[in-house]
């Protein structure tokens, strides 16, 4: 069942339908049975679909009159070898992509909950690029559309709970300011929501 969590999260189905996703934790492939009717039309022939998630009306963007079926999230591998993330919407019981991210090289997780303390879920997913961690925040936009609220990259990234319910970001860094022969200098900066936008806190 979906319901609203304590804390401003929200529980929802998810099915990790293929276990090359790293993090996943699961593994196997869609069935008659799959939980996610419309799929095939957000992923396209050729492509293999890693994570599927759905977020119920309630918790989905501000629906017209033809929304009838929340939101489905799904990550796949193109047949180019990348790995995208999409956000559709449900118009009549047709889904159409309104949102389309390919945050870092490969995809590692992905969870739905109140980021900025507004009462509606953002869309959190993490990523490898490179070396580096690589953290995107998808937010509601005017029209059912999703928009990034922030998008960072670190040795670390680290979530925390804040006093007013936001969330905030560590992300550590190396700073490549150490001496010949010295060991690596790491710098980790916070990034918090401001009421408005992430913005860097101000170093003591």
């Amino acid at each position: 069942m979906n319901r609203r969590a304590p804390a401003g999260g929200w529980v929802i189905a998810a099915a990790c339908l293929d276990g090359a996703a790293a993090g996943c934790g699961c593994s196997g492939s869609p069935s008659a049975g799959s939980p996610f009717p419309g799929l095939e039309q957000v992923v396209a022939a050729g492509e293999t679909t890693l994570l599927a998630r759905r977020l119920p009306p309630e918790a989905a963007a501000p629906q017209s009159s033809g929304d009838d079926g929340g939101l489905l999230i799904a990550v796949v591998r193109m047949a180019d070898g990348h790995e995208e993330m999409r956000v559709a919407a449900s118009d009549n019981g047709r889904y159409a992509v309104r949102h389309a991210s390919r945050a870092g090289d490969e995809f590692r997780n992905l969870v739905v909950e109140d980021v900025n303390a507004d009462g509606h879920p953002e869309i959190v997913s993490r990523w490898l690029g490179g070396q580096l961690d690589v953290v995107e925040v998808l937010a509601r936009a005017a029209g059912g559309d999703w928009k990034p609220i922030l998008q960072n990259a670190g040795q670390s990234v680290e979530e925390r709970r804040r006093p007013d319910q936001s969330i905030g970001f560590w992300i550590t860094s190396r700073t490549y300011e150490e001496g010949v022969g010295l060991p690596p200098v790491f710098e980790t900066r916070v990034w918090r929501w401001d009421g408005s936008a992430f913005t860097e806190e101000a170093t003591p």
